[in-house]
């Protein structure tokens, strides 16, 4: 009978009547295990495993201690963002809410949207309609002003749809000094972009891609040596601190990784969307983003109004809320009118628009999600998984709980990560 070689005992920081899954303790068990058994090489096949492993274990490390902390967060920006709109309406109520009244019978678009351009600057130029969320929400024009230095001042008025009262407005962005926005946007801006400026949302696009690679590599960690993955799910609570710290470590990321890769997948196909179209257009048509055509002025005849932009557009899709109208700021643009279905993923924009010459009222161009491909469903799906908006309120709570365990995940590492160190100090000492 083949004997063999002896392996010295490894020195663990852990009470010795504790099971344990670290990769030196389960190399010894498996050793002893594999005493009195014919094989070819053992301790080859041992020393590979484990090199191989505590490779994947110094990489995910490494990531977590330095990438995990921009994660972290990230993260909780995206907790708060999960209920972004809610929050933001919360903050500036004074504008943003209105009265219902009895019966609630709202005002004609036209004569709202003339409240609204009466009360802007004479240089002013509106540009979209954005209208309420719910009953008790303003309807929200936007409209831009050139400054003296050759920047561009964007606001948003706030316009009761029943009394076409304008509520007030605010600053949205100054030029591109992104600290000039409302708290929300800021937020959203740091989300993707760590402040750095759009140019520069590449950055957190790495980091997230070191993020998705570590969290694959700990799921490759996490899976017990023995195969019965339901002990990756347990926290041995009556066990030693640093079990507890270990345990909670691996758990948590378990039953969090799915949730965290699809955030991350979604958040990096989405900063570099360029690729992502590319990719997508390997498999199926990606047809480029939409041209809604240019108007043609008819002499004598004036631009269409709102409303009847609107009652055109509900020809093409008589279904579905209204949800915003872009508005044409030259006189060759054009209106597009967005009509929200109940089963669109995405709750932020529509993918059901129709644009509209001013002058001829003719139909130009409708964007129909019906008639999408796999591929352009794929990048209508991306915005609302990764926000969670896909599936309501549920699907908001998830992301908000998912936004707060990178923290969870990241003081427990560095908590585990500490002990080691300690261990491996006293055990040279």
């Amino acid at each position: 009978m083949t004997r063999l070689p002896e392996i010295s005992p490894i020195k663990r920081d852990l009470s010795a009547n504790e099971p344990w899954t670290e990769p030196f303790a389960m190399s010894d068990r498996t050793v002893e295990a594999d005493l009195g058994k014919e094989v070819a090489s053992p301790s080859r096949v041992l020393r590979r495993r484990e090199f191989t492993r505590q490779v994947f274990l110094q990489i995910h490390r490494t990531i977590g201690l330095f990438a995990g902390a921009v994660f972290v967060l990230v993260g909780l920006s995206g907790s708060i963002l999960a209920f972004r709109l809610d929050i933001d309406e919360w903050l500036n109520a004074s504008i943003m809410r209105v009265e219902i009244p009895a019966p609630p019978a709202s005002r004609r678009l036209d004569e709202i949207l003339a409240a609204a351009i009466t009360a802007m600057p004479a240089d002013g130029k509106a540009e979209r309609v954005t209208m309420p969320r719910h009953s008790a929400s303003a309807v929200a024009i936007t409209y831009m002003v050139e400054t003296d230095d050759l920047d561009t001042d964007v606001y948003e008025m706030f316009v009761d749809p029943y009394t076409a009262r304008v509520k007030g407005q605010r600053l949205y962005l100054h030029g591109d000094k992104t600290l000039s926005q409302p708290l929300v946007p800021i937020i959203v801006a740091f989300h993707w972009t760590l402040l750095l400026g759009f140019n520069n949302a590449y950055i957190l696009g790495s980091i997230a891609i070191l993020i998705l690679i570590s969290i694959l590599v700990g799921l490759y960690l996490w899976w017990p040596r023995n195969g019965d993955w339901r002990l990756g799910f347990k926290i041995k609570w009556s066990a030693s601190p640093e079990r507890v710290v270990y345990d909670a470590h691996r758990s948590v990321g378990a039953y969090v990784s799915v949730f965290l890769l699809v955030t991350l997948f979604t958040g990096v196909a989405m900063i570099f969307k360029p690729a992502t179209r590319s990719v997508a257009g390997l498999f199926s048509q990606v047809r480029a983003d939409p041209d809604y055509g240019k108007s043609t002025p008819i002499p004598g005849r004036p631009p269409i109004g709102v409303d009847e932009a609107v009652a055109i557009a509900d020809k093409i899709f008589s279904d579905g809320r209204l949800h915003w109208i872009l508005l044409p700021s030259t006189p060759s643009g054009v209106y597009v009118v967005g009509k929200q279905s109940k089963d669109e993923p995405n709750r932020t924009t529509t993918f059901r628009n129709v644009g509209v010459d001013q002058y001829s009222r003719q139909v130009l161009y409708v964007q129909d999600r019906s008639a999408f491909t796999a591929g352009e469903r794929l990048l209508e799906w991306l915005f609302p998984l990764h926000t969670g908006e896909a599936f309501g309120a549920i699907g908001r709570s998830i992301v908000l709980v998912v936004g707060l365990t990178p923290f969870l995940l990241y003081v427990t590492g560095f908590l585990r990560w500490r002990q080691k160190r300690r261990a491996r100090r006293r055990a040279t000492d």
